[in-house]
């Protein structure tokens, strides 16, 4: 309820912005400030309460081509679900380790994570990617019996 209450009162906010009122301004952000006192498990920007779920967040979504690769993210359990969606606060390291799901397969490479420096991509099994917005990861494992062959571009 919080949330919603405060999402209505960050509209209201912005609507009013583009007025040309400034006495309206003026007191939204009045009482923006004084509702972000009440409500303890808000966040507060400037003079601004926002709600956790709506400020400072970035989505990590893995790709895991074809569910070739095991992924584990932080820490948890290995999963060969694709797609996996996430959401971090901006600015956080996600740490990834990928390993082949079967004997088919062999490790291949990471796409969009912090080592994917070179044309060959993060071939490391554990690395990371810093969340400064939002970001797509690609793991990629490709056929034991051709291991060379690239993963298609992440979707």
């Amino acid at each position: 309820m919080k949330t919603l209450l405060m999402s209505v009162f960050i509209f209201g906010a912005a609507a009013l912005g583009g007025c040309g009122d400034d006495s309206t301004d003026v007191d939204m952000v009045a009482t923006l400030h004084d509702l972000s006192a009440v409500t303890g498990d808000m966040a507060k920007v400037g003079d601004f309460a926002v709600s956790p779920d709506a400020a400072g967040m970035s989505t990590l979504k893995i790709n895991d081509y074809l569910n070739w690769c095991s992924v584990a993210v932080n820490g948890g359990a290995a999963s060969t679900a694709d797609p996996v969606t996430l959401t971090f606060p901006t600015g956080t390291v996600v740490n990834l380790v990928g390993d082949k799901a079967s004997p088919t397969f062999v490790w291949g490479y990471w796409r969009g994570t912090a080592g994917d420096t070179s044309a060959t991509h993060d071939t490391a099994k554990t690395t990371t990617v810093t969340l400064s917005g939002n970001k797509t990861v690609q793991a990629c494992c490709p056929f034991a019996s051709a291991p060379t062959t690239p993963c298609p571009d992440p979707t």
